[in-house]
């Protein structure tokens, strides 16, 4: 008896979820985890067709996020591990592991600075500063870290001038659901920055907009429901004059793209989010020096900070164009250069183009 109530539940969960299947219509893009979900492939008589189906039957599984829950729960709360799928949470604070020290990546990402330095004229001035990702400041010996210190080594190497922000940073500054640290935190980097860059700090007086609803990229990968967070966007009657011009999206023109505060990343509201080529004129800077910054994302929220002490701003995400293409839209001249990435990216920088 006992066997056949095993069976009949069995039978009835695999009938229950086949109708579910077919009656639910699939989804494009999964809001939670912020990606594209497969769709259903087209036949093919070898075996990626089986793998392909796979792939879509694990995306279209019915209530899937809720059975992502379960497991992230379970793992966390039943099991005590300290991770699900390289995801960690300490303190309200989600983190994804970026270990192992990745040693190829840092050299490769030294070759293509030395690549772009090549391109230089003797009257640029240089400077780097890399970004901590908030796993630096994950105070645990539970949990494995990349080497930073190796990182900031080999970056000295580069012979830059070097603008280190690590001990002005703490993990308030950062996310807690996302990579990206917070806008309204970075008026002591742009200081920071200054006592290097020299391009005259002055205290500066914005108004704090708020988005209520922002969920970071961790959130949807760590399959635990939590309150979103806010995030800041900072104006005043400069930055809504400033003229800005994107290589991609030529009807925006303006430093925040409020759009997409709806959007799947609401961080894209910083510089219009994945952007290869921008340019940033300001009519009332106080100097006409130029300024040209090759970058990674944590770029778009601290630049519109930096607008006040440049007459005209170019960035350029080479994760998104490469330099046969923006060498044909700049000249090096007498501009400052800053080289602006996150550790995240010098220790995967195959995303960098040539």
């Amino acid at each position: 008896m006992k066997n056949k109530i095993i069976t009949y539940i069995f039978i009835l969960y695999i009938f229950t979820f086949s109708i579910l299947g077919i009656i639910i219509k699939d989804k494009d893009i999964s809001n939670e985890e912020r990606r594209e979900l497969t769709t259903f492939p087209k036949f093919t008589l070898n075996s990626e067709y089986i793998t392909n189906i796979d792939k879509y039957l694990l995306d279209h599984f019915p209530i899937r996020n809720t059975f992502r829950s379960i497991k992230a729960k379970f793992n966390y709360n039943i099991l005590n591990k300290l991770d699900n799928n390289n995801i960690y949470l300490q303190d309200n604070y989600i983190f994804k592991s970026n270990y192992p020290t990745n040693n190829k990546s840092i050299s490769n990402f030294k070759n293509k600075i030395n690549q772009i330095k090549n391109n230089l004229t003797n009257e640029n001035n240089t400077y780097i500063m890399i970004i901590p990702d908030k796993n630096y400041y994950l105070k645990s010996d539970y949990f494995l870290h990349i080497d930073y210190n190796y990182i900031y080594n080999e970056i000295d190497k580069l012979n830059i001038n070097t603008i280190d922000i690590r001990n002005i940073m703490t993990l308030n500054d950062y996310y807690q659901t996302d990579t990206h640290w917070k806008q309204e935190n970075l008026d002591k980097v742009i200081i920071a920055m200054d006592n290097i860059m020299n391009f005259g700090y002055q205290k500066q007086n914005y108004k704090e907009n708020i988005y209520n609803n922002f969920y970071g990229v961790y959130y949807g990968e760590s399959a635990i429901s939590r309150e979103p967070e806010k995030l800041t966007y900072l104006t005043n009657h400069e930055l809504s004059n400033l003229t800005v011009n994107y290589l991609e999206n030529k009807n925006l023109h303006t430093i925040y793209n409020q759009d997409k505060l709806t959007s799947l990343d609401s961080y894209e509201v910083y510089l219009d989010g994945a952007s290869s080529f921008i340019e940033i004129y300001n009519n009332n800077s106080i100097s006409n020096k130029e300024l040209i910054i090759f970058r990674d994302s944590f770029a778009s929220s601290i630049t519109p900070l930096l607008t006040p002490y440049y007459q005209k701003i170019t960035l350029i995400d080479n994760r998104y164009i490469n330099s046969n293409n923006y060498l044909n839209l700049i000249e090096f001249t007498n501009q400052d250069i800053l080289f602006m990435y996150s550790t995240l990216i010098i220790n995967n920088s195959n995303t960098l183009k040539g």
